[in-house]
């Protein structure tokens, strides 16, 4: 590990994503923010990575849908009040700002809310054509910099680590694009591990894209010296896609298990496409759960040698793509790790193989020159995993004692 920029130390980064916000709802997760954010900082990190809502900060109130009112088990963003939830989103980000201040932790600025920023611009058919690009990409810079002024006013950048234009450019953007669909129909998502040297064409147009989303950013946030982060898929070739405007790559990691053909047999029985990667796929609301576990769990061990293997390639290969032409290094970050990305947290499915996978793969990162790590992108107040404090506060001490410049 490194120290993180003018932090002088290694961030312990907790992804609160947009949970923290749509979960605080009255017997949401996240309903007393204050002790939330109070067993974060037991929990020894000094890292949040949130959603800062750019395109709601600016309206009074914002409502958020009901979701996962009828699922087995929790996911991210859930909102379990029948009628939805109208919130303050700047007094939110505000108080969240506050309490970081009082516990000494700083703040990820980013955004997964796409749809929400440009979706009322976007065609028939929700595709960004090619003429296009460059206005939608620049409005939703002007959008982020016209909140960062009003953050800035309310002590909110004060505690920012980084600000990133956009979480995973390529699928919350990269997806909406015509001309992304056109160069590279291969469907992409962050449990990828191998890169692909042969799309150029496509990191000059993601070049192009992450310079036109992070101009207005970069100019809004350069006087009060805090970084601009570039927020990746996965296995990209990171310093191809960005110019020297970006500080630092987020660097995303989150491989299902290896399965040997009776492994992929055994997860299947569990429910269809158990043995195939998912994201938030409402089909594992069906699973059988207790099969789905043990599958899993057998497969992990039975492959822990070659997953660990796995790990130690892809903390090497990403480094070696975080040099821009100019010769600038990007700071690397891992905030969305270790996999699998969706684990179903249920009382008939056990954490324990998983956690020794997280935190094993964890301490392989930290053995290189990363400047922040996260534990899992199941540590949050949302997850049964959040009640394993110590299990998370030895994890990140390791981080912290593992600096090695």
């Amino acid at each position: 590990m490194i120290n993180y920029l003018n932090k002088q130390t290694p961030l312990t980064i907790a992804m609160w994503d947009f949970s923290w916000l749509k979960c605080s709802h009255p017997g949401g997760s996240f309903a007393d923010l204050p002790r939330c954010v109070a067993e974060a900082a037991e929990r020894g990190y000094n890292t949040l990575r949130i959603d800062a809502f750019p395109h709601a900060y600016v309206q009074p109130q914002w409502h958020f849908k009901p979701q996962g009112l009828n699922r087995r088990f929790p996911t991210w963003g859930d909102v379990l009040l029948p009628d939805g939830y109208t919130v303050d989103v700047r007094r939110k980000v505000i108080e969240l700002a506050d309490l970081c201040r009082k516990h000494g932790i700083w703040l990820a600025l980013d955004t997964w809310q796409s749809f929400d920023i440009i979706g009322p611009t976007l065609p028939k058919g929700g595709m960004i054509e090619p003429d296009q690009e460059e206005k939608v990409c620049r409005d939703w810079s002007a959008a982020w910099a016209k909140a960062l002024r009003l953050m800035r006013d309310d002590g909110v950048l004060e505690r920012a680590a980084w600000v990133a234009p956009l979480n995973e450019v390529p699928l919350f953007l990269g997806a909406m694009m015509r001309s992304v669909k056109v160069s590279d129909p291969e469907v992409r998502h962050e449990g990828q591990t191998h890169f692909r040297a042969d799309l150029p064409e496509l990191d000059a147009l993601f070049q192009r894209v992450n310079t036109w989303l992070g101009e207005d950013v970069k100019a809004e946030i350069a006087r009060d010296g805090i970084p601009m982060a570039y927020s990746a898929l996965g296995a990209e070739n990171y310093g191809a896609r960005v110019t020297d405007i970006y500080d630092v790559a987020d660097i995303h990691f989150m491989p299902d298990v290896l399965l040997g053909d009776d492994d992929k047999a055994a997860l299947e029985k569990a429910g269809k496409n158990a043995s195939k990667f998912t994201l938030h796929d409402g089909g594992m609301n069906d699973y059988d759960l207790a099969l789905y576990s043990a599958a899993w769990d057998r497969a992990l061990r039975r492959n822990y040698g070659a997953m660990l293997n796995l790990a130690h390639d892809y903390a090497r290969e990403a480094l070696a793509r975080t040099v821009l032409p100019s010769g600038k290094r990007l700071a690397a970050v891992l905030t969305e790790p270790y996999g699998p990305c969706n684990f179903p947290d249920h009382p008939e499915v056990s954490w324990e193989a998983y956690k020794d996978w997280n935190g094993d793969a964890a301490r392989i990162f930290a053995g290189y020159d990363y400047a922040g790590l996260s534990l899992s992108n199941h540590a949050e107040p949302l997850f049964s995993l959040w009640c394993d404090v110590e299990w998370q506060r030895r994890s990140n001490l390791y981080i912290c004692s593992a600096v090695t410049s």
